[in-house]
């Protein structure tokens, strides 16, 4: 088992390398190629785009070392947004008590799919599939399928402040990244996330309640997916019944292009980062060069399937 930790860890470490030498011919390119990249509003919506996708992202990076999936992260985000709205605009409350509110839906979505994977054994494609679209279709009963305005200026605003010409999300991002770096690398519970990855019999094994973790991993999934809800509120300073939609399949391509195997045991923060800055890079290049949105939605579909086939090749190797 050490020597696999070894190796994935030696792949982790190729990938990570490989992403940052293409984001920065990328970036280098799209640079010398247009006008109007390598200007600060442009830079900063960049990284305003990753920051969303980057928090949802960490969410399913953890989902995906323990071999699960989930296909309701972006609804969960998307859920999110209507609560914090709704509170401020609809209920009443203050900013601070719509953001806990809607964090605390968040964590409880995410225990829902806990409970129907643990203790029904349901497939986590098909509990959190089944989840998406009870979400999706809550959303539309409680927000009455409409925009949701009116919410506080302050927080409306909070989107688009920075510090030192760093947005305030991106910043939220960081944060992120670094503390679910830590967890991986340092607690028990992080690595208890590769060692379920591994397989249910060698977690028995190694002494590790397979429920706790469970529990724990999708609680603290459902979080992210809160906070990158509150963070969209934000920005868009509204709620919209689509808000979110989408956001699953960015969140796990960025997962797998940056290391994570959808056989689970493997993945790594950095990579992910890296992955979603990648991901944001060429849509925006893409804009910026003036490409067809739909051949840039088919490049994304190619990088995705690349990153697949690399990852069940290198994955062959192992075994």
């Amino acid at each position: 088992m050490n020597k696999n930790k070894f190796k994935n860890a030696k792949m982790l470490k190729g990938t990570e390398i490989s992403l940052v030498a293409i984001i920065v011919i990328i970036f280098i390119a799209t640079t010398i190629g247009t006008e109007n990249f390598f200007t600060e509003y442009n830079l900063t919506n960049v990284l305003k785009q990753c920051s969303i996708i980057g928090v949802i992202s960490i969410s399913s990076t953890f989902i995906i070392i323990t071999g699960g999936i989930d296909l309701s992260c972006g609804a969960i985000c998307g859920m999110s947004t209507l609560i914090v709205a709704m509170g401020q605009a609809t209920w009443g409350m203050s900013v601070p008590v719509s953001i806990l509110m809607a964090l605390i839906v968040s964590v409880l979505c995410g225990l829902y799919n806990a409970v129907i994977i643990q203790e029904f054994h349901v497939p986590p494609f098909i509990a959190t599939l089944g989840s998406m679209t009870i979400l999706r279709g809550l959303i539309k009963v409680i927000g009455n399928a409409s925009t949701i305005a009116g919410l506080d200026k302050k927080f409306g605003q909070f989107a688009a402040g920075s510090v030192l010409h760093i947005p305030n999300l991106a910043i939220i991002w960081v944060i992120v990244v670094i503390l679910a770096f830590l967890v991986l690398r340092y607690t028990t519970f992080g690595r208890n996330l590769y060692v379920l990855g591994s397989g249910e019999q060698v977690a028995k094994l190694s002494g590790v309640s397979i429920r706790k973790v469970t529990y724990m991993t999708y609680g603290a999934a459902g979080f992210l997916c809160g906070i990158a809800g509150i963070m969209l509120a934000s920005r868009i300073n509204s709620s919209v019944p689509t808000a979110g939609s989408g956001y699953e399949m960015n969140a796990i391509a960025a997962a797998v292009i940056g290391g994570a195997s959808l056989a689970g045991a493997k993945g790594s923060i950095v990579g992910t980062a890296l992955g979603t800055i990648l991901m944001t890079l060429i849509d925006n290049a893409g804009i910026q060069f003036g490409i067809n949105s739909f051949v840039m939605e088919i490049s994304t579909g190619v990088l995705i399937t690349i990153a697949v086939i690399i990852d069940q090749l290198k994955n062959k190797k192992t075994r």
